[in-house]
């Protein structure tokens, strides 16, 4: 029979892991960004025919 704590034990950790290293990783990118020095600031516009306003 298969032990259900067992596994969701296992899968909840390894969850919690992978949520753990998504969560550094963002912080370290958010980090380098805000240390970046060159001042540059995109604005990402959608094309017309994807954001609704055809006219």
């Amino acid at each position: 029979m298969a032990d259900y704590k067992k596994m969701y034990d296992s899968l909840f950790n390894d969850v919690t892991d992978a949520i753990s290293l998504l969560q550094r990783a963002q912080q370290k990118t958010e980090e380098i960004f805000i240390s970046g020095d060159d001042g540059v600031v995109l604005e990402l516009k959608r094309n017309s025919e994807s954001d609704g306003n055809d006219k």
